[in-house]
């Protein structure tokens, strides 16, 4: 009786165990570890792409770590994993979902970088999710329809070129130009032959051409710039030639107003000229002065000039 109680107790204990062990089995299974939060590594995906918890993450091939935790954050999918260790993961490490294999699955692979300083896990990685297996079918279903155009439009250009072919005559047209095409290469084959030597010297003429050109404006260089110099100078002569002359029909522009106001007092009849013309007493006057200036000046020369003077005192 004491031994059947044992027995019991025995199988208890060890059912206990392995229920225990089934429950912690099951925890890891799905992720749940014990370990603190600064060992947590984040990575946000544009989305989860069919990933679950508890599938794999490598790194460069290598199974180092799982999936804890998947969740929707700000328009976004936050996916919490958890690796062996960090050491290798540089600060321009990123991830992306792949495959797992063939027949299904996914996990995480993650690109540990090239930077020399390392990856602090309390940032968050950036991760990208290429198209899958089921992106390409959806694609293709897309596709399809346009497919089956571009089939049947290829099928309708295939049954016009066979009709435009079926006479011969497009075929026949079709080598004759290929013929003219080989016979013009060949003359020109030949023409290149018979003429090599004369096209070889034509081209080494024109490189002595240039050679004689460039000497030539090497050497009178000096000389253009004195020639344009002297332009210049004569360009600024000619500017101080027309501002003189502008001058000067400024000046005969003033000549001639004086000119029309004389003109217009002669045909007014006012002003000294309209008198010394038109003013016959005025003409009398002066005859007069002249001839008794003529006739004084005669006499001052024949009998010179007698002067009384008396100073002092009045007559």
């Amino acid at each position: 009786m004491k031994n059947q109680k044992n027995k019991e107790i025995t199988v208890g204990i060890v059912t206990f165990i392995a229920l225990a062990l089934l429950f912690l089995g099951i925890s890891l299974g799905k992720g749940y570890k014990v370990t603190s939060e600064d060992r947590l590594l984040k990575i946000r995906f544009p989305n989860s792409g069919g990933v679950q918890v508890s599938e794999p993450v490598v790194v460069n091939g290598v199974k180092r770590g799982s999936i804890i935790n998947v969740k929707n954050d700000n328009s976004s999918v936050l996916i919490t994993v958890m690796l062996d260790n960090y050491n290798d993961i540089k600060s321009d490490a990123n991830a992306k979902i792949t495959l797992l294999e063939i027949t299904g699955g996914k996990k995480i692979e993650i690109n540990p970088g090239v930077e020399s300083q390392k990856f602090n896990i309390q940032n968050e990685m950036t991760g990208f999710t290429p198209p899958d297996i089921a992106q390409l079918v959806t694609l293709v279903g897309e596709v399809s329809g346009d497919a089956v155009m571009l089939v049947r439009r290829l099928d309708t250009i295939a049954a016009s070129a066979t009709d435009l072919l079926a006479d011969g005559e497009v075929l026949k047209d079709i080598r004759l130009t290929a013929k003219n095409a080989a016979e013009l290469s060949a003359n020109l084959n030949n023409f290149l032959d018979n003429n090599y030597t004369k096209l070889d010297n034509s081209i080494s003429n024109l490189n002595l051409l240039t050679e004689s050109l460039r000497k030539a404006v090497d050497k009178h260089e000096p000389t253009v710039a004195n020639i344009l110099g002297d332009i210049d100078t004569a360009l600024d002569d000619v500017k101080i030639l027309l501002k003189n002359v502008d001058t000067t029909i400024a000046g005969a522009n003033d000549l001639i107003a004086n000119v029309n106001t004389i003109a217009v007092d002669l045909r007014n009849g006012s002003g000294f000229a309209s008198k010394l013309l038109y003013d016959k007493e005025l003409m009398n006057k002066l005859d007069s002065a002249f001839i008794n200036l003529s006739i004084l000046l005669e006499q001052v020369n024949n009998h010179g000039v007698n002067v009384n003077v008396r100073l002092g005192t009045r007559p």
